[in-house]
């Protein structure tokens, strides 16, 4: 079976979130028709052309073994051989990223991130819950006593979060998962998420047609076009606020480039101009004037 077979067949460890209603990258809805192959599932860390469709993915794989040696030096972990797919037989699986062995707490599997610290100061006091139950999931399924998260942050700090081995969260894990693939069996679709599965609907309806759908009787449909213009509106006049406060700042700092103020940093440098460059004979591909860039950050506390 190759990567992409394996992939459809189970529950990813890191699909798991998803079924807890907890997943920041793909809903309960989204998840059914993937494994329904009613839609494509995503292609992890695809290349298109040479170039990464996801640049935080790309470097985040690549950087994997060098966090994973940082980890072992820092914290005396011992690499121990790791199964390229774990998996219970029973719709759950994944790819660990390593099984290790910690001088006073045994076997255990390390799961690596990289983030960026605006990313990490979000978390609070312990990683966010998706990736808690994915490596939940992976030391359920290497059967091993505890998963640390390891992560990077912003290329240059080191931190992990000790997390133990918790049986009765992988049984509900396991039980979710059970669960899904028999409503995947039984066509038992899971209710449209709103607020985050307009394009997955989209995808799952297909290529519109040239019918025309009249729905003047229906005042449901009509109360959600009143909710739509509303929100449409807000964001219309959330957008000139923004751009009438950001000219006063300009017109206010006038020709510095950056600014202080007792919250935020502001940066209003201009960029370099782009000149014109021949990409072929014949062919010249214009370039672009330099503009003044609007950068308003929150100083950190």
């Amino acid at each position: 079976m190759d990567d992409a077979a394996f992939r459809q067949s189970v529950v990813g460890a890191a699909e798991v979130a998803a079924l807890f209603d907890a997943s920041p990258w793909v809903t309960r809805y989204e998840l059914w028709h993937r494994k329904r192959g009613t839609i494509a599932t995503p292609d992890f860390n695809a290349v298109v052309d040479g170039k990464p469709e996801n640049e935080r993915i790309y470097f985040g794989v690549k950087l994997e073994p060098i966090v994973i040696e940082a980890a072992c030096e820092r914290w005396g972990y011992v690499p121990e051989p790791t199964p390229e797919r774990l998996t219970n037989g029973k719709g759950l699986g994944g790819h660990p990223d390593r099984i290790v062995t910690c001088p006073e707490r045994g076997r255990g599997i390390l799961e690596v991130k990289t983030v960026d610290w605006l990313v990490e100061k979000s978390w609070g006091d312990e990683p966010p819950l998706h990736y808690l139950l994915q490596a939940q999931a992976y030391a359920g399924l290497a059967g091993t006593d505890w998963c640390d998260i390891v992560w990077l942050t912003s290329g240059n700090r080191l931190s992990r979060h000790r997390e133990p081995f918790r049986p009765a969260l992988f049984a509900e894990i396991e039980r979710r998962v059970a669960a899904f693939w028999n409503d995947v069996r039984e066509s038992r679709e899971p209710p449209v998420d709103y607020t985050r599965d307009g394009k997955t609907l989209v995808e799952v309806l297909g290529d519109p047609t040239e019918e025309l759908a009249d729905l003047r009787d229906d005042l449901t449909a009509e109360q959600w076009a009143i909710e739509f213009a509303a929100g449409k509106a807000m964001r219309d006049a959330g957008e000139a606020q923004m751009e009438a406060a950001k000219t006063r700042l300009i017109e206010r700092i006038g020709t510095a480039g950056k600014a202080l103020l007792p919250s935020f940093r502001l940066a209003a440098n201009r960029t370099k101009d782009t000149p014109d460059r021949v990409a072929k004979e014949g062919e010249i591909i214009k370039g672009r004037r330099g503009y003044r860039r609007f950068d308003l950050r929150e100083i950190a506390a």
